[in-house]
């Protein structure tokens, strides 16, 4: 499934990029601009924010732009947080266009919902749009074929698969088939690579993290790595405070952590045990980890490949493999 994002700012482009590899694996997207009046191009999927569409408000002139600038495309639409006028557009007319509300501020779990259902609404208009074939005109075996209807199969047309198509990233277990018009023929600015959900690159999980710390002689050294892995085996979001301005925040059920602390400092504390007996750790909930890290404007990052800078930093092991324990 290709997704165009319209009309995110950098920060929330890049939290939507990583939030895509986490949930919805083999999945790709790509963004555009997006202004008063801009016709958005072709797509599986859009999202797009009806504010930088210039269309915070529901009006029947607006309903009308917004079709027009959508032009046919299955879409999930950010509404503003206190808005409840678009709320009054008739369903029968989201359901038709396949548009799905989303109001911010929302979480992941919310974005998930909303892109499948989506998804699903467009597979169902796809499929109500399918003609069957005429049927064949009688012939001298019409009588025959007749009586033995009742234990012959029924024929039906499979898909074509003749025809090229350009390579799209593969559809994970569960998810809808859509009929869909070509991404990669879609012109996007060059400013706007591609990206493929699923990229590999280097990670360490929380567990071999404790199994590094583990093997090291000196069981009382290396203070922040070990809270934090002990915090991480806990699974509860967390937020380490180094500073009254500078702080790490860590979601390890979602796998990601959100930082506005330079990581020249956090390696400083890491390998410093009287920095780190001043850094203060306490448990936060999930959504408001998450509602905090949008507030303080910090990116998103994996939490795998977090972990692995600062392993190799720390055991200045930057070039060995994340699993490979480090030699003392």
């Amino acid at each position: 499934m290709n997704v165009l994002v319209a009309g995110l700012s950098p920060r929330d482009e890049a939290a939507f990029g990583f939030f895509l590899s986490r949930s919805l694996k083999g999945w790709s997207w790509a963004s555009t601009p997006a202004g008063r009046g801009t016709l958005l191009p072709k797509a599986d999927l859009l999202v797009a924010d009806l504010v930088a569409l210039g269309l915070a408000q529901w009006s029947q002139a607006a309903e009308a732009e917004l079709l027009r600038v959508l032009q046919g495309n299955a879409a999930v639409l950010l509404v503003p947080a206190n808005d409840q006028t678009w709320a009054t557009m008739d369903p029968a007319t989201l359901k038709q266009h396949s548009l799905v509300w989303l109001q911010k501020p929302y979480g992941t779990e919310d974005m998930r919902a909303a892109l499948e259902k989506a998804a699903a609404a467009r597979r169902a208009a796809t499929s109500a749009t399918v003609v069957p074939a005429p049927a064949r005109r009688a012939g001298p075996g019409a009588a025959r074929s007749q009586s033995t209807a009742s234990v012959e199969p029924t024929r039906t047309v499979p898909p074509a698969t003749g025809v090229a198509a350009p390579t799209v990233a593969r559809r994970p277990p569960g998810l809808p088939i859509l009929q869909s018009v070509s991404f990669q023929a879609v012109p996007v600015p060059d400013r706007s690579p591609r990206h493929e959900a699923g990229d590999e690159v280097p990670g360490m999980s929380a567990q071999q993290l404790q199994a590094q710390l583990a093997l090291l002689p000196d069981a009382e050294r290396h203070l922040f790595l070990r809270r934090l892995a002990s915090m991480l085996g806990q699974g509860q979001p967390f937020e380490a405070r180094f500073t009254m301005q500078n702080s790490v925040i860590f979601h390890p059920a979602d796998g990601w952590v959100a930082s506005n602390t330079p990581a020249s400092v956090i390696e400083r504390v890491c390998q410093s045990d009287a920095l780190a007996a001043a850094v203060s750790v306490r448990e936060i909930d999930g959504p408001q980890a998450e509602d905090r890290a949008h507030r303080l404007g910090m990116p998103l990052l994996e939490l795998d490949t977090f972990l692995w800078t600062l392993a190799a930093a720390t055991f200045d092991q930057k070039t060995s493999q994340a699993s490979t324990p480090p030699r003392r």
